[in-house]
Parts: C-alpha cells; structure tokens; sequence
C-alpha cells in the first residue's frame, strides 16, 4: 500500500503517464501530459511537477533527453490510489465470464484449467492456476467402471469439485455387476466422510464380506471363487487405488501461454529468467500463497521478492467453494499491464467459478 498522497495536480500527472505508458510502452514528455490531463498549468509547471515526482519515486528518466515513466512505486500508488473501472468494459467483461462459465461444467481442476485459456484470450497475458488441498473435502461419490476383464475405472468425486481417475488392474476377472457393487458400497461406506483420511482396507474389505455372504452363490464369481471372495479382492484392489488417490497438500502451478508474458519483455535475458522461474514453480507458488492470505491482489515487480519478475507484476484472486479456499487464478504481465483490465477479468472469473464445478 501507498504510505502518503499526492495533490491533486501531481495525481493527474501521474495518471496521466501511467495510462500513456501502458498503452504505448513510450516514455512520457510533459507535453502530452499537458494535453491529456487537461490542467490549467504551463508547460514549465508540468515540467516541474514531473521532475518532482521524479524526486519523490514516483518517476523514472530512462534517459536525459527522454521523457519519464512510471517506477515501481508510480505503479502501486496507482493501483491503490487512481485506478478506475470503466463501467461498460466491467459489464462486458463480466457478462463474458458467465457465458464462458455456462460452458465450462465441471470438475474443478476441469474449470480452472478451462479458465486458463479464457484469461489469457481476454487479457493477452500468461494466465496462472493454483490449486490447494481442501480440509473439510469429503467423498461425494465413487464410481467403479469395468473397461475390461482385467480393467476397471476409478472415479472418485469429491464435495468441493475435486475429481480424481485411475485405472486398476485386479487379480480377478471383472465384469459390469462387479464393478458397479464395489461402487456402491464404496460409496455407502464413504460418501460424507474425509478425503485425507486413510479407508481401513481391513475393516471395510471384512464388511464386504459380510454382506455378500460366505454363500453368495456364482454370480459375478470367477474361476468358482463365491461372490464375497471376488467382490473382497476387488474391492481391496479398488480401495487401495482410492488411498494413492487421495487429495495432495499442493497441486502447485500451472500457467499458459508463456508467450506473452514472453513477448512483453524486452531483454533476452529477463526473458530466460521468467520462463524458467514459472516452469518450474520457483518461490511463485509462495508469493501466491502470501497475496491470497493477506488479501492482495497485486504484486508489481520487486515487491513479491522473487527476483526474476522484477519487471513483472502478478494479479491473482482466491477461488472458494462454500466459503472455502480451493485456489487461485490470476495472471502474470509486464509491470505497465493494463491493471484496470486484468483486475476485473480475474475478479469476475474468481467470483463465478464456484458456479461452474459439479
């Protein structure tokens, strides 16, 4: 946050650069100031103001001879002091994200990761996910499909969006009624219970037993193994995948479009440094972590602490579900990112993907 305000004239001014600056990536000359925010100040006053401004690290002169552009901390008193919605492009944006999100049912790592592409086409800028386990994630419902005799598909559902698949191969030949009562009894036993605790094998594996009856007779039996015998090593085969499944503390960092972010940096070098640090999730994972628990959205260059997006800033938001964090999503541009545009698009994502997971 800004720690002191500026008059009104050297607010105008500001304004004045920082929007200029965005739009054309040129430094700003005292002219065009003078032109655009229309103040009643002679050319030598606006010259003045801005070296001011300068003075007090609002400003940056690339060179002698060029005109100024906006710092680090030009950056944020703007975000938290001067930045404006335009009412129409807010509406359009948000009419936008509804439409996007009618279509985009799901699970919620199906949403977000949906919600990835629409970011960065709305924006122009890499779009970034996190995903975070859920502590009060409960079983919602378990489906067990036969894909083969030798093959089933495992799918479990969580109650905030989480859906997990995996494959299991079971020592039993297996068929459509085998599949679907493992199913259904896993679901009985589990449906409303936490995801992060372990299924007692043993225990349920017996309870299975108990209800198909040591006479079960020969159907969905194998190789004349009675009912409970089959269902039992089924069962246990599936239960065990569900354990290897069960919800991670992190999921960590996915982006797209790398590109673009990419493209709005001017030195190869800076370039390098970027794209490695959000391939491989270096410290932004933390950063995210940190804006969402202390109720940021922004973090314009140096501020984040993670040195190879300096000249970058990051604009994230919190996705809940039932009042509860299961991520985020937000966007990573050059500092002179169009604040106004990327705030408004992941707002208005964040405050309607809870809509889209089932």
């Amino acid at each position: 946050m800004v720690d002191q305000s500026l008059n009104a004239r050297k607010e105008a001014i500001l304004l004045a650069v920082i929007v200029e600056y965005i739009r054309t990536a040129a430094p700003v000359g005292s002219q065009h100031v003078l032109e655009s925010a229309e103040l009643s100040l002679s050319p030598a006053s606006v010259r003045s103001q801005m070296a001011n401004l300068e003075k007090e690290g609002y400003l940056t002169q690339p060179h002698v001879s060029a005109g100024r552009i906006p710092s680090i901390r030009g950056y944020r008193y703007f975000v938290d002091r001067l930045l404006r919605f335009d009412p129409v492009e807010l509406a359009r944006i948000e009419h936008d994200v509804a439409d996007f999100l009618r279509s985009a049912k799901g699970a919620l790592e199906d949403v977000l990761e949906r919600s990835l592409t629409f970011l960065s086409q709305q924006t122009n800028y890499t779009a970034v996910m996190t995903t975070w386990a859920m502590s009060t994630e409960s079983y919602k419902a378990i489906q067990v499909v036969c894909l083969a005799p030798d093959t089933v598909l495992v799918i479990v559902v969580g109650s905030k969006g989480t859906v997990e698949r995996t494959t299991v191969h079971p020592s039993v030949a297996v068929d459509d009624w085998l599949a679907s009562e493992v199913g259904s009894r896993l679901s009985a036993m589990l449906v409303g219970k936490d995801m992060s605790v372990p299924i007692d094998i043993a225990k349920l594996g017996g309870d299975v037993v108990d209800e198909s009856g040591a006479d079960g007779g020969q159907r969905g039996s194998n190789d004349g193994d009675p009912r409970g015998s089959v269902l039992e090593t089924l069962f246990s085969a599936v239960a065990t995948a569900i354990n290897d499944l069960r919800v991670r503390e992190e999921v960590g960092l996915r982006v797209r479009e790398l590109s673009k972010t990419a493209a709005a940096l001017e030195q190869l070098d800076q370039v390098a440094k970027v794209l490695e640090t959000l391939e491989h999730d270096v410290h932004v994972v933390d950063l995210i972590r940190t804006l969402i628990e202390t109720g940021s959205m922004v973090s314009i260059g140096d501020e984040g602490g993670v040195e190879a997006l300096n000249d970058c800033s990051l604009v994230v938001a919190p996705c809940e579900i039932d009042g509860e964090l299961v991520g985020s999503i937000g966007l990573i541009g050059p500092t002179r990112m169009d604040y106004s545009r990327a705030l408004a698009a992941v707002e208005a994502l964040s405050a309607q993907v809870a809509r889209a997971v089932r």
